[in-house]
């Protein structure tokens, strides 16, 4: 078996031969020792940038609704498909995501996804033209042009979110796939957190909505050309561990291993309903706060504290799951823990004054919720092997976006009108900058019926309730439900006690030769 090294980065032409010569062979057959390659970390900060960059896609134009509304001519419920299209793509391309990085490899992945964010990004630019956004034959044609952009961007964030964990696994020794996970996936919330804290200074009025889309197309391009240049190989020449040597599973086995695994559904269960919670809870934070009588701009700050702290807490987790792997101990403190705060947030949420104990509730919140992406997804990968990774990933985020798609589609359903609201905040006419006098140039887009009447103040007190209810149920299952075996843990356990025997064999053989 083979001993870890760090080694420099081997020139392109070099190591290219080293992989042609090799291809179908097991490195440890030629007593190839274990291998990490410092371009590991140039990949890693790719893959962050392009899930950062996709996620200020994500939630862009929610974050500055009205004006995006008067820029394009269009309903606020039409600008909320933004954001929607996301989740419906996702979970669309899971399947096809999930094949093509664990059959056609992680390179191809990759420039997918760089390729699909960096030309939508540019699309949604390109809507905010005065020759699409005035055309005089269809004054929708702005709108639909971007929203053509947005959904290319979304095609790529399956092909984004779900690689970590190959990443992870191809590149990175034992004790760094932990935090490699964490970093690589936290890159979508952070960009969530940046654009409901950037967009709002940059989107000072109807016009900023041109300004926004390029300056977001900034980081999608350059991620796109980081992609081009670090990820020019599937695996490395040498693998970075013992259980990466092994061969994965076919794809059609593994699935078939994969459903037939009763602690992976109980993952699929918790994972999928938390992490859909979080993305409900930060799409529709405005709707649950603005009727009590807090500014949007306070609350976009109170939805990126939240994912900011929970930004740290992964941190914190993924540093011990690599020194401890004790996964589902971290896990249950986490999840019972944020259960607890999220409670909390619902009570407080629909009083008024309560700005201090909405803030420490949402930071405390997100800081034990998001530390359950390393968690599940090194769990996803620990009760699966050797199944490819990419296929105990994929399900996890694809049936996290269902749910979290399915969460804000209940809350429609379960709001009702607010009957008294004196310090209502949700009003869109109250805006003065919301005015058709300070619309974009095109007379032909300042008429959006969604301005010209106050959107009413709704209680989603039921949301609150049955949210509550849902998170709780959530512990109790992880709790009482979820007993895993760490199969590529004993896996590598399995070949370090393989390599201390034939060590010792073979000290003792020559120890024997000697005396004769």
């Amino acid at each position: 078996m083979c001993a870890t090294s760090e080694q420099k980065a081997v020139p392109l032409p070099a190591l290219l031969q080293q992989e042609e010569a090799g291809k179908n062979e097991n490195p440890t057959d030629k007593g190839l020792p274990c291998t990490l390659y410092r371009r590991r970390w140039l990949m890693l900060a790719t893959l962050f940038l392009l899930n950062l960059s996709n996620g200020t896609m994500w939630l862009s134009y929610s974050s500055v609704p009205q004006y995006t509304a008067h820029f394009y001519g269009v309903t606020l419920d039409e600008v909320d498909w933004f954001s929607v299209i996301f989740f419906v793509v996702s979970v669309v391309m899971g399947l096809v995501t999930i094949v093509i990085l664990d059959v056609v490899g992680l390179r191809a992945s990759m420039y997918i996804g760089a390729g699909t964010n960096f030309i939508g990004s540019a699309i949604r630019w390109l809507s905010t033209a005065d020759s699409i956004v005035c055309s005089h034959d269809y004054q929708r044609s702005g709108y639909m042009v971007a929203m053509i952009g947005q959904t290319i961007t979304a095609f790529a964030q399956p092909f984004l979110l779900y690689a970590p964990t190959k990443l992870a696994s191809f590149w990175f020794g034992p004790k760094e796939r932990a935090i490699c996970t964490t970093v690589a996936s936290i890159g979508n919330p952070v960009g969530l957190a940046l654009v409901q804290l950037v967009t709002p200074f940059i989107v000072t009025g109807v016009e900023g909505i041109s300004t926004m889309t390029w300056i977001y197309t900034i980081p999608a391009a350059l991620s796109f050309v980081l992609a081009l240049v670090a990820f020019w190989q599937n695996k490395p020449p040498t693998p970075p561990s013992p259980s990466t040597e092994s061969n994965p599973e076919p794809f059609l086995k593994g699935i078939k291993q994969v459903l037939m695994n009763v602690s992976f559904w109980v993952l699929l269960l918790v994972w999928g309903g938390g992490a859909g919670l979080f993305s409900a809870v930060l799409t529709l934070l405005p709707q649950l706060l603005c009727p009590y009588g807090y500014i949007n701009t306070n609350i976009g700050i109170w939805g990126g504290v939240m994912v900011l702290s929970g930004i740290i807490g992964a941190a914190l987790a993924s540093l011990l799951l690599g020194q401890t792997r004790m996964y589902k101990e971290v896990g249950v403190v986490t999840l019972g823990v944020a259960a607890l705060c999220f409670i909390w947030f619902i009570e407080v949420a629909r009083l008024e004054h309560q700005s201090v104990n909405i803030a420490f509730s949402l930071c405390t919140f997100g800081f034990f919720a998001l530390p359950l992406i390393p968690v599940c997804m090194e769990l996803g990968v620990e009760i699966t092997y050797p199944v490819g990774e990419a296929t105990s990933s994929g399900l996890l985020w694809t049936v996290s976006q269902l749910v979290g798609l399915a969460l804000v589609l209940l809350a429609q359903v379960l709001q009702t009108p607010l009957p008294f609201a004196p310090n209502n905040q949700c009003s869109t006419s109250s805006n003065p900058s919301s005015s058709p006098s300070s619309s974009h140039t095109c007379a032909a887009n300042s008429t959006s019926s969604a301005l010209e009447v106050d959107t009413p103040p709704q209680d989603l007190t039921y949301v609150g309730l049955f949210y509550s209810t849902f998170v709780c149920v959530l512990f109790a299952t992880f709790l009482f439900l979820f007993w895993p075996k760490y199969k590529r843990l004993d896996s590598e356990m399995a070949a370090k006690k393989a390599t201390l025997e034939n060590d010792v064999s073979g000290l003792s053989h020559n120890s024997t030769n000697h005396c004769m």
